[in-house]
């Protein structure tokens, strides 16, 4: 798709590169330097191609373009996101449902539609035009058709808002934000909103074993709608990644939104993204996210990357 930095879902995937095939197995095997070599490989173009998803053990497949950082760490590595990959795996069983709020490509989607198989549920939103069509494109290849994915932004109100896309010329696919106005410096849609709550009762979705969210600074305007699910405990674990700056420029401090779910009951724990933390969970994925989770304070300072993992009243962990 011109100008998106990202492949057209019409366009057929090549096949793997050899070079591509070769570095990645090299790369994994590196005790140290792994990700700066990955980045240095990828100043090449290379047009998209169709690469296994390594956290599902080559199961699914997805179309890759380099260029943008999710994939290539997807390729390269075989995960993204190493911490919150394994609490993915670690809480998600088959038959049960996962919610994708703000699904880009569809990593979170495709993981969590392999761990449920098809006895299960997945309902991925991504409102971004381009990330859309390559989530589509992504389940249907993989003939996911317990998946489906919602071109719509989840939000406080039922209509339209402004969607400030990424930078075309970056590498970040994943920030992309709801604006009361347009950027002038960023691409911009028209894109629908809808409520997650009442979309999920059309969609026949009662609880949802894992809520996963990350879309820039928009918690600000989910979370305060979602109060009744939270009351009766609709969502059973929450995956949130907040964004503190986004949301300071809406005048919303994120410990509010963390007391806010607490005062339903469930409880909280942090994601430690320090960079040792980090370092030792890309190398080697966690066995088990106790290595990485720490009950959260209310009270302490927040990182710039804060995720936080919530659990309504009377759920058990399972690790």
């Amino acid at each position: 798709m011109k100008g998106t930095g990202m492949s057209s879902p019409e366009t057929e995937m090549r096949s793997m590169p050899a070079w591509v095939s070769w570095s990645r197995k090299g790369i994994r095997l590196l005790p140290r330097g792994r990700y700066p070599l990955m980045n240095w490989l990828c100043r090449r173009r290379v047009e998209p191609f169709n690469a296994p998803l390594g956290v599902t053990r080559g199961r699914l497949r997805f179309a890759c373009d380099l260029r943008d950082g999710i994939a290539r760490e997807a390729c390269f590595m075989g995960y993204y996101e190493p911490q919150e990959t394994a609490l993915v795996r670690a809480l998600l069983r088959p038959c049960e449902t996962f919610v994708d709020v703000g699904a880009n490509w569809g990593y979170y989607t495709m993981l969590a539609a392999d761990l449920v198989g098809v006895r299960g549920r997945v309902v991925a939103f991504e409102p971004h035009p381009a990330l859309f069509s390559l989530l589509e494109k992504n389940i249907a290849a993989n003939g996911l058709s317990w998946v489906t994915p919602l071109r719509v932004a989840i939000a406080d109100r039922e209509g339209e808002m402004n969607l400030a896309g990424f930078d075309e010329h970056g590498e970040n696919s994943g920030v992309s934000r709801l604006t009361s106005e347009p950027v002038a410096s960023l691409p911009n849609y028209r894109v629908a909103t809808r409520r997650l709550e009442p979309l999920l009762d059309e969609q026949g979705i009662g609880a949802v074993d894992l809520l996963k969210m990350d879309i820039e600074g928009g918690e600000g305007l989910v979370l305060p709608t979602l109060g009744e699910g939270f009351a009766r405990g609709r969502f059973r674990h929450v995956l949130l990644e907040l964004h503190p700056s986004a949301l300071g420029e809406q005048g919303i401090e994120p410990r509010e939104l963390i007391k806010k779910i607490l005062s339903y009951g469930y409880r909280a724990w942090r994601l430690d993204h320090s960079a040792a933390a980090f370092r030792r969970a890309a190398y080697k994925l966690p066995n088990s996210p106790r290595e990485f989770l720490a009950p959260l304070d209310p009270q302490s300072p927040l990182d710039d990357w804060p995720h936080v993992l919530f659990a309504a009243p009377g759920v058990a962990l399972s690790w």
